[in-house]
């Protein structure tokens, strides 16, 4: 994670990014989002510039990104349409540390959640996070059934996730936005870029296999690797 110089988020200018995001939350409803501090959303949206609103899934639509509100470390409020293989609103109340419980080989993380929580607080600070699915689709909700992969499954049917995760101080020290912005596009047109493909082949098979299992790459691993 490092200081971001660039904007926050990117406002929903055009009905299709809203659309999609309708799409889900009619698709999972209270799966994707919760709000047990209105007070936090409010203030938000007027550090936003986005109105007087204090309610987590109106402030969200604004915005491509996905919206979740931190307060001493504590997850107060989430809108998540596009969710890697969790459920939202489970998370509401919950530590950073708590958050981060399931990722694997995450001990460090773990650690210096706190220590992240109070950075974020203060600072605005990003960072990307990448995996490869058999879905192009921008949500990745766990009841969702992906297609799997086989024997058959090639490049062409892969698809690269990428997620730029972009934190704002709210003003007061102790809380902070979280916003991620979820692209996905065919694997096939990064694996134009050889450079690209070797840098992807080469993180994966430096992954244990416990993050291999956690990130769902087992089998993708083996199909990257033919």
């Amino acid at each position: 994670m490092a200081a971001n110089q660039g904007p926050a988020y990117v406002p929903v200018d055009d009905l299709t990014a809203l659309e999609s995001k309708l799409r889900e939350l009619d698709r999972w409803g209270t799966d994707l989002h919760a709000n047990r501090r209105p007070d936090l959303v409010a203030r938000s949206a007027s550090v936003l510039g986005r109105g007087q609103t204090d309610d987590i899934v109106e402030l969200a639509l604004n915005f491509h990104e996905d919206l979740a509100i931190m307060h001493q470390g504590r997850l107060e409020a989430i809108c998540f349409c596009y969710p890697s293989s969790w459920i939202p609103s489970e998370r509401i109340g919950w530590t950073l540390a708590e958050i981060h419980q399931p990722v694997a080989d995450g001990e460090l993380l773990r650690q210096m959640s706190q220590r992240i929580a109070e950075v974020i607080a203060t600072k605005s600070m990003r960072r990307h996070v990448w995996t490869i699915s058999t879905t192009g689709e921008l949500s990745n909700h766990p009841k969702m059934v992906k297609p799997e992969v086989t024997d058959q499954t090639t490049i062409e049917d892969l698809y690269f996730r990428m997620e730029t995760q972009t934190t704002v101080p709210v003003g007061d020290g102790e809380t902070a936005l979280f916003l991620v912005r979820v692209d996905t596009c065919p694997l096939w047109e990064i694996w134009q870029d050889v450079e690209k493909q070797q840098a992807i082949i080469k993180s994966i098979d430096s992954m244990t296999d416990s993050v291999l299992q956690y990130k769902n790459l087992v089998k993708i691993k083996e199909v990257l690797n033919i």
